[in-house]
């Protein structure tokens, strides 16, 4: 295996060169047309065929091994946020306003390496590899066919056709750079997780309606801003007695906008907000009970609610043998010390949509960026996200390395 760590560092530069590309140029959700044009510009210089134009700027490429076998998908998303980058670098976005704060610019870059090295070792594994290039992970507005919270794992799976078929797949892989102050955030380190390893995420609006009135007249009003701070704190004690209490589950309203003048009470006011939880039974289960419970809240202080809960990216569980594949290059390459067993968390990912509610194996792991030394420990979301672009040829590597092994 130390051969692919090799090969990895000495594209360095190359890798480099690229993940810099991508982030002086970054892009929302469904408008990665550059970013887009860049990746089959290199695929072109591989000599890899692929499709394009899925799900507006998605790419599905293809490497054949040197015999039959297994297939198996490496995804990478390549969107941008919609975020001002702050940290001070010379390649910072041109980009106002947009900004590759979740390192989906390191995604990019290390499966176009990966590309690289497969392409050099075909005599080395058999089957078929699938390099999926998504757009939208972070999810926008501006193209949803599902008609649901829109992320672009989705729309691929739906725009390709038998390429991406459960019948079709024997596993999924994909990274995630992050960075940060914990230990498996730092450059060198990989963390795995079997088992649940990211929240599920649905959106929740809430439009609590009542009759309007003079601020100085309460009595002869309903007032909706009142409820909805009572539909926000009784929405907590009531998970309290609803949901297990050694189950994961965040309820959190990130936005409550009502009224428009101090002295008036107004008719509605709008409360947004997003569910999260580790385990799709109980989270179907609070979206069947929410709706009542925050109707009867409203109701009982004279008012009434409308309440929509939109269904968004699904639980992420990681497969125990696909994560096996990574602890054993990890080791191999790099040491068992840069191997971090990581616990899960409630924050979100539509990329495993691609194992089909777990019809396929699928796993992600974590690629450490941070560097305390140098600073760079602005977490993902962060103004001041940065890596240290020593990451990138172990990402690289860990990627390849892992795909080898399960083709072979």
């Amino acid at each position: 295996m130390n051969e692919y760590r090799q090969r990895s560092e000495s594209m360095r530069a190359d890798l480099v060169s690229m993940r810099r590309k991508i982030h002086e140029n970054p892009e929302l959700g469904f408008q990665e047309f550059e970013t887009a044009a860049f990746i089959k510009a290199e695929l072109d210089k591989l000599g890899i065929s692929y499709r394009s134009e899925i799900a507006r700027t998605g790419i599905i490429a293809t490497i054949e091994g040197s015999r039959p076998g297994k297939t198996l998908l490496i995804r990478a998303d390549m969107d941008a946020l919609p975020m001002i980058e702050d940290a001070d670098l010379e390649f910072k976005s041109k980009n106002h306003g947009v900004f590759h704060a979740c390192g989906h610019d390191t995604h990019v870059t290390c499966l176009l390496g990966t590309a690289k090295i497969l392409m050099e070792n075909r005599d080395k594994f058999g089957g078929t590899v699938l390099l999926v290039f998504q757009p939208a992970e972070e999810g926008s507005k501006e193209y949803d066919p599902t008609g649901k919270i829109a992320g672009g794992a989705l729309p691929m799976v739906m725009e390709a056709g038998d390429v991406l078929n459960p019948d079709n797949l024997d596993g999924v892989l994909a990274l995630h750079i992050v960075s940060g102050e914990d230990d498996h955030e730092h450059v060198g380190k990989i963390g795995v997780g079997d088992g649940p390893f990211s929240g599920s995420a649905d959106e929740i609006f809430v439009d609590i309606i009542v009759k309007g009135g003079h601020a100085s007249s309460p009595h002869s009003a309903v007032d909706p801003v009142y409820i909805a701070s009572q539909v926000s704190v009784a929405l907590q004690g009531w998970l309290t007695r609803f949901v297990d209490p050694m189950e994961p589950v965040v309820v959190t309203f990130g936005k409550i906008q009502g009224g428009f003048r101090q002295n008036i009470i107004s008719e509605k006011c709008r409360m947004e907000g997003t569910l999260r939880t580790l385990n799709e039974e109980l989270r179907n289960k609070i979206k069947e009970k929410m709706p009542g419970f925050i109707k009867g809240i409203a109701q009982a202080y004279g008012g009434d609610a409308e309440v929509t809960i939109l269904t968004g990216y699904p639980v992420g569980v990681n497969d125990k043998e696909m994560n096996e594949h990574v602890r054993k290059v990890t080791a191999q390459m790099y040491g068992t010390d840069s191997l971090v067993e990581v616990p899960a968390q409630l924050g979100a990912e539509d990329f495993y949509e691609f194992g089909f509610k777990n019809k396929v194996p699928i796993t992600m792991f974590w690629l450490g960026g941070a560097n305390v030394e140098k600073g760079w420990v602005g977490s993902n979301h962060s103004n001041y996200f940065a890596i240290d672009e020593d990451s990138l040829p172990i990402g690289t590597a860990v990627l390849s390395a892992a795909a080898i092994s399960f083709l072979s």
